[in-house]
């Protein structure tokens, strides 16, 4: 009988060990063209095992460990080149021969070249998403790495305003979709209190912030009859990006169902400690325009975007402003580029520990609202005492970059865990990410007064903190009432109707769905 042909039914034996409908259909599965999918006959196969294999504590902890080898370090290694190549122009800035190569005379000018940048990737953001779950993971990611190393690469040998714009743009474009369908991506391969740790530890820009204070500091006294300092800073940095695009394509699985580092009794494994938690699909279910419908007609999902957006003003400022504010507290443009290293590793030890804590006692709400608040302390004495106190201000930096970045993997995790079903999981964090950051096109704007050391830009984004501390509030006061009416619900359901409920990932508008505080 032809592959193809074979019908998946339960075999006659227990099967036990998850590995009978994987062993009838081959060992690995095959494509067509580079954007074909994968084919759903694997994913069944690992589900239909996945039902009935039985596995002991120290398997699932071993399966777990063995897909955080895997998969981990290369989603923390393209992070880590993702911030390199976003965040290079905020360390450039600083840096006159930069800004004589490209025209940048006035914070006006520059301000917009930061906020264009959002443009491309905001209209792309949640197509990007599910076009990533057609075609799998590792593809998409190669062509996102590929794309905005190329362009990050061109900044060495562009000139004038009009050519820093054009590469702001395609820079944007080329990280549509990365941030959130990363998110989108670490939820098909971990239960729901493993997310926020793991997002922490990949998709932080604490980390890679310490370490691209740390090359610039060095690479920009680098200079030769050709390069300058300035474009060393973007050629060393761009060009692992282009390598990285390449271990991505050929390690990176797409799904636990086609991951060949684990055995087909591991694949199943995988995909049931998932399916006793979630139940994550990695092939239909609701098409992008249902699922967009689910997400605008959700309350929870506005919620988490005035979240988000509320935030993200202060982060998609400090990234780029951090060396320009701690130049403008006396320090040298090179020693201020240094001087950024201290605030992002402590900031990174902040991150860590806010998730860890948070996966470790399931909960979310009330760690939002902590960060938001350490980070709101932080502007409200940049606002008030950066002219005044020079240690004040530089600890206040420690504050924000803290609390800020501490924020995308509680926010990220906890909306993750808000959405199902799986196709409306990857719309929505798409959807919160996307108009977020349609704020953030303007977010640069706020530190219009230079001649004011930013007063007014940093009281702004501590109102913006504020609003995302009432909002967190106020969504984890909902979702904890959800829970209450919908354990009302299953009370009042018959035990009967109970055993007749179909198998399959449960949606987030089912009594039977828990929604994490």
């Amino acid at each position: 009988m032809d592959d193809k042909e074979i019908v998946l039914t339960e075999d006659q034996s227990p099967n036990r060990e998850g590995t009978a409908h994987q062993a009838a259909l081959g060992p690995k599965p095959k494509r067509k063209y580079f954007f074909s999918p994968l084919d759903s006959t694997y994913a069944d196969a690992v589900n239909l095992d996945a039902e009935t294999v039985e596995f002991t504590p120290e398997e699932d902890y071993a399966v777990k460990r063995k897909i955080d080898n895997r998969v981990l370090p290369l989603v923390i290694c393209s992070y880590v080149f993702n911030q390199f190549d976003r965040t290079n122009s905020g360390n450039a800035h600083v840096l006159d021969e930069f800004n004589e190569n490209f025209g940048i005379t006035n914070n006006d000018k520059w301000t917009l070249a930061l906020s264009i940048f959002y443009v491309g990737y905001c209209l792309l953001e949640m197509p990007a998403n599910v076009f990533q779950r057609y075609i799998g993971a590792n593809r998409f990611f190669f062509l996102s790495l590929t794309w905005w190393g190329i362009a990050s690469l061109s900044f060495v040998y562009a000139k004038g305003y009009g050519g820093l714009l054009a590469l702001r743009v395609l820079l944007g474009i080329g990280e549509a979709g990365y941030y959130a369908g990363m998110i989108y991506y670490l939820s098909f391969w971990y239960r729901r209190h493993e997310l926020a740790m793991r997002i922490s530890l990949c998709m932080t820009g604490t980390f890679p912030g310490a370490i691209g204070g740390l090359l610039a500091f060095g690479l920009v006294r680098a200079k030769t009859s050709l390069l300058t300092g300035w474009q060393f800073l973007f050629l060393i940095e761009a060009i692992p990006t282009l390598i990285m695009a390449s271990c991505i394509l050929f390690f990176l699985p797409s799904f636990p169902f086609s991951a060949t580092f684990l055995t087909p009794r591991e694949r199943a494994i995988a995909q049931a400690r998932l399916n006793r938690d979630h139940r994550p699909t990695s092939h239909g279910g609701a098409t992008g325009w249902e699922s967009f419908k689910l997400v605008i007609t959700d309350i929870n999902s506005w919620l988490f975007m005035i979240v988000y957006a509320s935030f993200n003003v202060g982060v998609a400022t400090v990234s780029y402003f951090l060396p320009t504010l701690i130049k403008d507290l006396g320090f040298s443009s090179i020693n201020a580029q240094g001087m950024t290293v201290a605030p992002y590793i402590v900031g990174w030890f902040m991150v860590f520990l806010q998730a860890w804590n948070s996966d470790r006692t399931k909960e979310r709400g009330y760690h939002v609202m902590a960060s938001t608040a350490i980070s709101f302390i932080g502007y409200v004495i940049l606002a008030t005492s950066v002219q005044k106190s020079v240690g004040a201000a530089y600890f206040a930096l420690f504050l924000v970059v803290g609390g800020n970045f501490s924020l995308f993997p509680l926010v990220m995790s906890w909306a993750a865990n808000a959405f199902s079903p799986t196709s409306k999981r990857g719309v929505g964090t798409a959807f919160i990410v996307s108009i977020s950051n349609t704020v953030s096109i303007a977010s640069p704007q706020i530190y219009f007064d230079s001649e004011d050391n930013f007063r007014k830009g940093h009281a702004i984004s501590a109102a913006c903190l504020f609003v995302s501390f009432l909002t967190a509030f106020a969504l984890r006061t909902r979702l904890a009432w959800l829970n209450k009416e919908c354990q009302k619900a299953a009370r009042a359901i018959s035990e009967e109707k109970d055993k007749n409920e179909t198998p399959g990932e449960i949606p987030d508008s089912d009594y039977r769905y828990v929604f994490m505080t």
